[in-house]
């Protein structure tokens, strides 16, 4: 039976500045894009060979069926993808500063994706076996929150190899605190896990960035700790063994997504370890080493152009950029 992998989370539109380096109140208009960090991935997934589902929820409106075409034109399937009257398609408003940070609003008073339900969440989303891939943001509010809850127990039943980006969103939740003790709940169960410098302080409620890869490291029984580090690359912590991936140089457009390509080449490119990783079986280094350069590639390939979803590069342009960039 062929592997494959399943992603939940939100999906939604982002309506992204026409114009760089402005605060949203001097954007002076917005394009619109399709987002959410589990679909990127999912999709990015897609992309590189990957037979992809995605489980989440949109309104039952124009922006919604845009997103189910998007997702379906890529090659994930949809068939767990919900609609509902009940509230709209999540809408997020995003401009890049001067000083390269994003400036994000939310609409979503509730969003559609918050409206997940567990009862939703099926045997038939797990059969087979794969990858399960998922985020933080469908755990700010019930229902969505036992949805994903429910997802990540009906993953291990099935013996699926689990991954997780936080991907924190302070302006999403009620109470961080609350946000840390669900992201370290939902930890307990990950094999893989993939952070930047700032979700790893915060996850392990320190300053100091080795101490939080430390507790991260002694505290979960993770396979494998991808801590991204923007253009300077990543390091990869499996048990004991360290290993540090430079990044590529490239002319940066938009680096919207570029995290979400980076977990789509890592979960790609180990694919013939799934089962190892889940089972904490030794991984060669050789192995690791090419996934993190894989995934340093397509996380840089994203930056390339405008918008997450339009950016991901299929595994034909991932293996040209790295003939043209030997080591």
């Amino acid at each position: 039976m062929n592997k494959k992998a399943v992603c939940l989370g939100e999906l939604l539109i982002d309506f992204v500045s026409t114009v760089s380096g402005v605060t949203l109140k001097d954007a002076p208009g917005f394009e619109k894009a399709p987002g959410g960090a589990p679909a990127n991935v999912a999709v990015g997934l897609a992309k590189l060979g990957i037979d992809t589902h995605f489980i989440g929820k949109v309104g039952k409106d124009a922006f919604g069926e845009f997103l189910r075409e998007v997702l379906e034109r890529n090659g994930v399937n949809t068939r767990f993808l919900f609609s509902t009257e009940k509230a709209k398609t999540t809408l997020a408003f995003v401009s890049l500063t001067q000083e390269g940070e994003r400036d994000f609003v939310f609409y979503r008073d509730p969003g559609a994706d918050m409206l997940l339900d567990q009862r939703e969440i099926g045997e038939e989303c797990f059969q087979g076996e794969g990858v399960f891939h998922f985020g933080s943001i469908t755990m700010t509010h019930e229902p969505a929150y036992s949805a994903t809850m429910r997802a990540i127990s009906l993953a291990k039943k099935y013996g699926y190899l689990l991954s997780f980006d936080p991907n924190l969103r302070p302006a999403l939740w009620r109470d961080l605190e609350e946000a840390r003790f669900r992201m370290r709940q939902a930890l307990k169960s990950v094999d893989i896990l993939k952070i930047n410098e700032e979700e790893a302080r915060f996850l392990a409620g320190t300053s100091d960035l080795e101490r939080a890869i430390e507790f991260l490291s002694q505290n979960f029984s993770l396979a494998l700790l991808a801590l991204t580090r923007g253009k300077r690359g990543c390091l990869i912590v499996q048990g004991e063994n360290r290993l540090e991936m430079e990044g590529f140089s490239v002319a940066t457009v938009d680096t919207t997504g570029a995290g979400d390509g980076f977990v789509a080449g890592l979960l790609s490119s180990l694919y013939m370890f799934w089962e190892d990783l889940r089972e904490r079986k030794e991984i060669p280094e050789s192995a690791i080493a090419y996934a993190a350069r894989r995934a340093n590639a397509v996380g840089a390939l994203t930056t390339t152009k405008k918008g997450a979803i339009p950016a991901l590069p299929t595994s034909e342009e991932v293996e040209i950029f790295l003939k043209e960039h030997p080591l």
